[in-house]
């Protein structure tokens, strides 16, 4: 499997298929989540109050989204035993235990990831407690490497498309990831 291919294997990874590979959304420089500057366009202009209402509750989905790409790529370099409570802040199943199992696979494989990707989230639709976030991810940064040497075996695409699901939780009020999906293409 060439370079490219496998790194577009890594969205069907999350998405539930067996190709193993993890990536995050993050600023190399600062190690912190940098969406860049999205189109969050709504159908209608609200009123000023709902306007920045609904404005802090996008900002709280492209952080969410944002935050689970950063800990998906942090989380493998943790020991095992915390995977899950560390990923269970940013994911619920079913991509929390999809995450869960990749990341297994992928250690087993003698595979960890390396670098960054930069979200370019293009839109955010929210109703009620349900979110969909399209990104066309800079993942050009990123990639495999083998965990014993740290030697790059593959490098990620410069334009990913992406979509997510998001769930905002009824107890505490956060949004987290449920589900990833890579349409492939590209954007």
């Amino acid at each position: 499997m060439n370079k490219v291919s496998t790194r577009r294997a890594l969205p069907a990874v999350l998405a539930g298929s067996t190709v193993v590979l993890l990536m995050v959304s993050c600023s190399a420089d600062t190690g912190q989540v940098s969406p860049s500057s999205p189109n969050l366009s709504a159908p209608s202009a609200p009123p000023q109050s709902a306007s920045s209402s609904g404005q802090d509750e996008r900002a709280a989905v492209e952080s969410a989204y944002s935050a689970f790409w950063s800990r998906t790529l942090r989380t493998d370099d943790e020991p095992e035993e915390t995977w899950r409570a560390a990923m269970a802040a940013v994911a619920v199943d079913p991509q929390l235990t999809t995450t869960l199992n990749a990341m297994r696979r992928q250690k087993q494989a003698g595979i960890n990831v390396y670098g960054d990707v930069t979200a370019r989230i293009q839109s955010v639709r929210i109703d009620g407690a349900s979110a969909m976030v399209s990104d066309c991810q800079d993942a050009s940064r990123t990639g495999q490497a083998d965990a014993a040497t740290g030697d790059p075996k593959t490098v990620g695409v410069s334009r990913n498309p992406v979509s997510a699901d998001l769930r905002r939780d009824s107890t505490d009020g956060r949004w987290r990831v449920a589900k990833v999906a890579f349409p492939g293409g590209t954007c």
